[in-house]
């Protein structure tokens, strides 16, 4: 290489890695705590619980039947790092956003969060496509939300993500 190339090579190098870095940075893929507002509108006693999961955990999540995770002392939903609520009585739940968990989740990669509901009824696919889990992606510009809250409904057979995703780019 003769050396007019090379001082064109170095600039255009550093420009390209600053350019890169730049949009890398605003990008809005970095995850973020939202508030999470459930609503259950079944009679029926439903136990969530909120998984924040990795890109390299999420096909495992994906693996796992939700009638297996949902077994008494099954190992895997006790191994989790999960935030736990139990609509006994109440009909409302928020997961707010300066909750520590998500600190814990974040320290450990994780850019979605997965809603698993113990719902009742036999009906279920068991597979990836199964109603009682949902995964969420956490980053700043995936829903059109006011005040940083992801509405949630919980239904007798299904979770109903009730804010709108924007559309990806």
């Amino acid at each position: 290489m003769n050396m007019m190339h090379k001082g064109v090579f170095k600039p255009l190098a550093l420009f390209m890695a600053a350019a890169f870095l730049g949009a890398g940075c605003h990008s809005g893929t970095k995850p973020v705590a939202w508030n999470v507002s459930v609503n259950k509108t079944t009679p029926a006693s439903i136990e969530v619980d909120f998984i924040g999961v990795s890109p390299l955990e999420k096909s495992s999540w994906n693996d796992v039947k939700p009638d297996d995770y949902w077994k008494p002392n099954g190992s895997v939903r006790e191994g989790a790092k999960k935030l736990t609520t139990d609509f006994q009585t109440g009909s409302t739940y928020v997961l707010e956003r300066t909750n520590t968990i998500w600190n814990e989740w974040f320290n450990q990669g994780a850019t979605e969060l997965m809603v698993m509901a113990n719902l009742p009824g036999s009906s279920y696919s068991n597979g990836t496509d199964d109603r009682r889990r949902r995964f969420l992606p956490l980053n700043k510009n995936a829903w059109n939300s006011e005040h940083k809250t992801l509405q949630i409904e919980i239904q007798d057979e299904i979770i109903k993500i009730l804010t709108p995703q924007k559309p990806q780019k």
